[in-house]
């Protein structure tokens, strides 16, 4: 029985999106239980309930297990991982892919497994672990699967950015330049991102670097993806304060930085807040603290 990865949004202050990949074998005699399990998480991370997300592929993890198959096995350790990762755990994705990896050669599948690589690279640079990270998206980007190539790209561009790399993050670039054809909307707004970023450290044009984050920004506004919407907005900030306007830089690093917090992502959320300077303002929509005094007897 082969289950299908569902390749959800990774997360990170760097939020991966998904990657497609893997298929229903339909002739296979197939686990009702496994199936509806791998359903129900699936449905639940589209509602981003993600806690209820992990608990079914954690479900569907065992299940697979008892029926030992490693298809199945290998998607649901995927799928945890990912969940886990969105959910702000990047140890415990970790951990996830680690067991998953150990579970697989256990069965005789020692082969790569990009999926897992490109998990283990979003995880890695969560932590902070870049050169470790930057190995394992080097690693993935190597896949057969287009959509684990492009996102594996992708952390490699952010890490090269913020590592000062400027050959690495030229060759990411060069890389979504030369993608051609109709590309899916994610693509697209993470070829924008990267084409900012590569044009603020080689001195190309502020106003194109603006109009290449805002554009990946509405883009991933109207996916839904708030993470790597809220990023691409910082990348616009950097644009605008190099060309010299501070206070739009201000404000749209507090912009990223409100819609980074309420996002999930609060290590982002903080530098944004920094780099915003005194300018930013209160979420109107934030609980105030209520406690109340207590006198003492």
């Amino acid at each position: 029985m082969s289950m299908k990865k569902e390749h959800v949004a990774l997360g990170l202050a760097l939020a991966l999106a998904g990657c497609g990949g893997g298929g229903q074998a339909v002739t296979q005699p197939g686990d009702t239980t496994l199936s509806q399990d791998m359903d129900n998480a699936k449905d639940a991370v589209g509602l981003e309930r993600l806690s209820v997300a992990e608990q079914q592929y954690r479900a569907a993890g065992q299940r697979a297990i008892a029926r030992d198959d490693v298809s199945a096995i290998g998607d649901a350790g995927y799928n945890l991982a990912t969940v886990q990762l969105d959910e702000g755990k990047p140890q415990d994705a970790l951990s996830t892919v680690t067991a998953t990896r150990s579970a697989l050669a256990m069965r005789g599948q020692t082969g790569d497994d990009a999926g897992l690589d490109l998990v283990q690279a979003g995880a890695l640079r969560r932590l902070g672990r870049d050169t470790e990270a930057a190995a394992a998206a080097t690693r993935a980007a190597g896949a057969q699967d287009t959509d684990i190539v492009e996102k594996a790209q992708l952390i490699r561009g952010l890490i090269a950015d913020d590592s000062g790399d400027q050959a690495t993050l030229a060759s990411v670039d060069a890389y979504f330049a030369s993608l051609t054809g109709k590309l899916p909307d994610g693509w697209t707004a993470d070829a924008r991102e990267i084409a900012a970023r590569n044009l603020l450290v080689t001195g190309g044009s502020t106003q194109t670097a603006m109009q290449d984050a805002m554009q990946a920004a509405t883009i991933r506004q109207t996916q839904v993806d708030y993470r790597d919407m809220a990023r691409a907005l910082g990348v616009a900030a950097r644009a605008a304060g190099k060309a010299g306007n501070m206070q739009e830089a201000s404000q749209l690093y507090a912009r990223a930085s409100q819609s980074a917090r309420q996002a999930g992502d609060k290590a982002a959320a903080d530098q944004w807040a920094k780099q915003a300077g005194t300018t930013i303002a209160a979420d109107p929509f934030a609980q105030s603290d209520t406690t109340t005094a207590t006198k003492k007897k």
